[in-house]
C-alpha cells in the first residue's frame, strides 16, 4: 500500500476506530500495564498512527520520553496535535531506522502490513537497548484485513523465527481476544457488506463499541488472535 493510501486512510477511515474501538482500548490498557512493568525511560512507537497509544502512555507514565514514527505525514500531524510533548519523525521501517537507541521499541499492528517484514524486524532490533514489543495478528486472514493492506497473519512459529533471525530473543508470546473478539467478532463482522465500521462513530456505533469493550473484559487471558511478543536484542545486536 502506498504512502498516499495510508494518508487517505488516516484522514478518512481509521480515526474513530483507533480511538474508540473496543479492541484498541483493551489493547492500550494491556500495553500500559506491561510497559509499566518494563520500566523504560525512553520509547519509540514505530507506526504510531494518530498517536492514540502515545497519548495514553504520556498520561499514565509522564516520565517516559516518547518518540513516534510513521510512514504517513497525515498520521504524524494528527499525533503531534494529540501528544505535543513527544517527538515525531517520518520513517519507513522497511528501509531505514532512527540513529537513536531506545529502552523500548514498540510496534503495534504494523508488521502485517509490510511487504518486507524481515527488514522491519531487523531495524526494530537495531533501535532497541532493552526491549522490543510487537503486536500483530494470528489466525486466518479475513477479507476485511486484506482490504486494509494486510499481507499476512502470523503463526507463533513464524513470529518467533523471524524475530530470532532479526537478532531478537523472544521472551514471551501470548494472544488475546478469545472467544468474544476472536473468533466470534472477527467472523461475524465479515457478514456486514462494508466490513468493520469506518470513519466517524455516531451515537449508535459508540454505544456498540462501549458494550463490546465491557464484553471483552471476559475474554480468556493469553488466548486469541491478537498476538503480542516481548523480545530483547541479543548481545551481538545490542553492541552494534
Amino acid at each position: 500500500m502506498s504512502v498516499e493510501s495510508y494518508d487517505r486512510l488516516w484522514a478518512e477511515t481509521w480515526g474513530d476506530q483507533q480511538r474508540y474501538g473496543p479492541v484498541h482500548r483493551r489493547q492500550r490498557e494491556a500495553f500500559v500495564k506491561l510497559i509499566t512493568k518494563l520500566n523504560p525511560t525512553t520509547m519509540v512507537d514505530v507506526g504510531c498512527g494518530a498517536g492514540d497509544n502515545l497519548a495514553v502512555l504520556a498520561h499514565a507514565l509522564p516520565h517516559l520520553v516518547l518518540t513516534g514514527t510513521d510512514v504517513s505525514q497525515e498520521a504524524l500531524a494528527l499525533a503531534a496535535r494529540r501528544v505535543p510533548g513527544a517527538t515525531f519523525r517520518q520513517l519507513d521501517t522497511q528501509k531505514e531506522k532512527l540513529d537513536e537507541k531506545f529502552d523500548l521499541v514498540f510496534c503495534n499492528q504494523v508488521v502485517e502490513h509490510l511487504v518486507d517484514d524481515m527488514a522491519a524486524f531487523r531495524n526494530l532490533a537495531l533501535m532497541a537497548k532493552r526491549w522490543v514489543l510487537i503486536a500483530t495478528m494470528w489466525g486466518r486472514m479475513r477479507r476485511s484485513e486484506l482490504a486494509i493492506g494486510h499481507f499476512r497473519n502470523y503463526s507463533d512459529v513464524e513470529l518467533r523465527a523471524k524475530a530470532e533471525y532479526a537478532g531478537l530473543e523472544a521472551i514471551d508470546i501470548f494472544g488475546w481476544g478469545f472467544p468474544f473478539y476472536s473468533p466470534l467478532y472477527r467472523t461475524a463482522i465479515e457478514w456486514l457488506p462494508d466490513g468493520p465500521p469506518e470513519g466517524q462513530f455516531g451515537l449508535v456505533q459508540r454505544s456498540i463499541a462501549s458494550f463490546l469493550f465491557r464484553l471483552y473484559a471476559l475474554n480468556v487471558p493469553r488466548r486469541g488472535d491478537l498476538v503480542t511478543m516481548l523480545a530483547r536484542p541479543r548481545e551481538s545486536t545490542f553492541q552494534e
